[in-house]
């Protein structure tokens, strides 16, 4: 079974923009009105690899392959939600399925979009703190309040890097003991049609150097306790894969195909980082970099792995 992320929070504070912004193709309606998302969507964000990319350029292969991280776009909690109000049953449910949650709290300011619980002025600290609550409360109602928690605060992209909202993020981060990535979703779905070289030159406009969907996707990554390794098939695909920190070469066999699994015999691995100073795998083999392991084997994050299977 995969492991999967729910992106949870209040109506209307930007989960359905920012699932489609990690997809990079909208599938999810947006609109300025709760419960936009009834049927939850699930789709593959992928996690960004400049080792990947490196070992691409190396092998030259067909077709490279990214590791991904599954999201589901939950329709938003309000209020009594562990009571059943706003269909709580029916996304309590789903939530409890996921092994991660996104909590997106609105920090953005806009007239044409109704705030759920709007008590303070948007965007500030006091409503942040208010918003979370509310969620919080039902998710620990509902009895799933112990799960591995990033807080996103969507904001107004000229307001992403403003003192007030880096002090909400140091706030939240000691309050709650989570990762906290600051974004604006809608900007980051702007990106979708803009090519990385223009996303880059527009986040230097706004003084944003980092990219915080990648950010996010990788502490999300972090958080299922996942790891990459790859995979070399004849020269012709580069593959990197997610799996569980603690796997053996034989679960990660299973995972690249069944019968690698049934059939084992060996496993060849190697760090990327000495596959790539060596400049090829022969290269390697002939430096004695590559290592011989059997089924027990606990693959590293960041091994190259080639698999001996019987016929």
């Amino acid at each position: 079974m995969s492991l999967q992320v729910g992106i949870v929070g209040l109506p209307n504070a930007g989960k359905s923009t920012l699932f489609n912004a990690l997809i990079s193709r909208r599938l999810a309606e947006t609109a300025s009105r709760p419960f936009t998302t009834i049927d939850p969507h699930e789709a593959v964000a992928i996690v960004a690899d400049e080792n990947l990319e490196k070992l691409s350029k190396l092998i030259n292969p067909d077709k490279t392959v990214p590791a991904a991280v599954t999201f589901i776009d939950i329709a938003g909690l309000v209020k009594d939600a562990h009571k059943g109000e706003g269909l709580g049953n029916q996304f309590l449910a789903k939530i409890r399925e996921v092994d991660v949650v996104v909590h997106v709290v609105r920090a953005f300011e806009d007239p044409n979009v109704a705030h759920q619980h709007p008590i303070h002025e948007s965007g500030s600290l006091e409503q942040m703190s208010e918003d979370i609550e509310t969620v919080n409360i039902e998710l620990e109602l509902g009895e799933i309040d112990k799960k591995p928690t990033i807080y996103v605060i969507n904001a107004d992209e000229e307001k992403m890097g403003n003192k007030e909202i880096l002090k909400a993020k140091t706030e939240v981060e000691k309050k709650y003991k989570s990762e906290v990535v600051i974004l604006s979703a809608k900007l980051e779905e702007e990106f979708i049609d803009l090519e990385t070289q223009e996303k880059r030159e527009y986040l230097n406009s706004l003084k944003v150097q980092e990219d915080s969907l990648s950010q996010l996707i990788g502490v999300a990554y972090k958080l299922l306790n996942l790891i990459t390794f790859y995979t070399i098939k004849g020269g012709k695909e580069v593959h990197a894969w997610s799996i569980v920190r603690g796997s053996t070469a034989f679960e990660a066999a299973e995972k690249v195909h069944t019968d690698f699994a049934q059939k084992f015999i060996k496993a060849e691995a190697i760090d990327i980082s000495d596959l790539l100073a060596s400049g090829g795998w022969k290269q390697a083999k002939e430096k004695g970099k590559i290592q011989l392991e059997g089924r027990d084997y606990l693959v590293k994050d960041r091994d190259v792995i080639e698999f001996k299977v019987g016929s």
